[in-house]
């Protein structure tokens, strides 16, 4: 019997996918799109990546956002879950998922 993938699932997907994309690039690498920020912010926070921000800007609308990110380093427990991922590859989770280049 499969899980039931959930939407949180989901978003830890895209989470992983995003620090799978980062560690195939070369470092430093600059972030501006949202989505993505909002990512690093979390994978940062997680200690499985390190990575430098600006200072969020204040909106017009009360919103807060920053601009760009630049992510300088895969820790060592960012390099432990992508390989933990990669012993998975095979999970409908990650064969259902979207890549985006």
């Amino acid at each position: 019997m499969r899980k039931k993938i959930t939407a949180r699932d989901l978003r830890a997907a895209e989470y992983y996918q995003l620090l799978e994309r980062l560690s195939l690039r070369q470092l430093p690498v600059v972030c501006s799109a949202p989505e993505d920020i909002h990512r690093i912010l979390a994978l940062r926070s997680a200690s499985l990546l390190e990575a430098l921000t600006e200072p969020p800007e204040l909106l017009r609308n009360g919103e807060r956002r920053i601009a760009r990110a630049v992510v300088t380093a895969i820790t060592p427990e960012g390099r432990n879950a992508l390989a933990r991922g990669s012993r998975h590859a095979s999970s409908p989770l990650r064969a259902s998922s979207v890549q985006r280049a």
